[in-house]
């Protein structure tokens, strides 16, 4: 199974500085958003193209959680979001696993196989599964003023991200980030601490090589 350890330790707050292909890279952690969690079931997905829209298999407490990205930038190049994380707590992980859908499984995977979402945008998002419910019963005129909604407000921002409400009745949003490579698909993954509770959720956006 794919997984890049020193790219999700990131999130431990401890990286400054990482070696890539192209260079030293100097870390930014950014406060993308606060993401209200109505369910407990968690998507990650393309905003736009909402082609990985079913909910991972664990459950998080309702609540608000803070989403952060950390952003990297070497020298002759421009900044790109590293990584993405969902907060659940703030204790260090001792334990990663691949984050899956109902059903699936990384077992008999080799070291450079993984799964996760498709990215066509050039953004990531997580969302609330009520979210996506709301999403799919939107017309094409509702979809085309949400999508151009997102577009807007990650142009605007100098991080390329944004938090944006969704439903305004229950204040459930959405919280949208820039990938790394704009393009690709990259994969999620759980972070447990040392009581094997879920600390975070993170999408490792492969600007750093194993």
């Amino acid at each position: 199974m794919y997984i890049n350890y020193d790219v999700l330790n990131i999130t431990n707050g401890n990286t400054k500085i990482i070696d890539t292909e192209f260079g030293r890279m100097k870390i930014e952690k950014i406060e993308a958003g606060r993401l209200k969690i109505k369910t407990g079931k968690i998507i990650a997905t393309d905003p736009i193209l909402m082609y990985d829209d079913e909910s991972y298999s664990e459950r998080v407490k309702p609540g608000t959680y803070v989403v952060n990205i950390y952003v990297g930038k070497t020298e002759n190049r421009k900044k790109q979001t590293v990584v993405s994380e969902l907060r659940i707590n703030d204790n260090e992980p001792v334990k990663w696993e691949m984050a899956l859908l109902k059903g699936e499984s990384s077992k008999g995977f080799s070291r450079d196989e993984f799964m996760g979402y498709e990215v066509e945008n050039g953004l990531g998002c997580f969302m609330d599964e009520s979210v996506m419910e709301t999403l799919d019963v939107m017309d094409d005129a509702e979809l085309d003023t949400y999508e151009k909604s997102i577009k807007d407000a990650v142009k605007s921002n100098e991080y390329s991200c944004a938090d944006i409400v969704i439903d305004k009745k229950n204040g459930c949003n959405i919280v949208v980030f820039a990938t790394g490579w704009n393009e690709g698909t990259f994969p999620t993954y759980y972070g447990y601490d040392k009581n094997n509770k879920l600390s975070r959720l993170v999408t490792d956006f492969m600007v750093v090589e194993l």
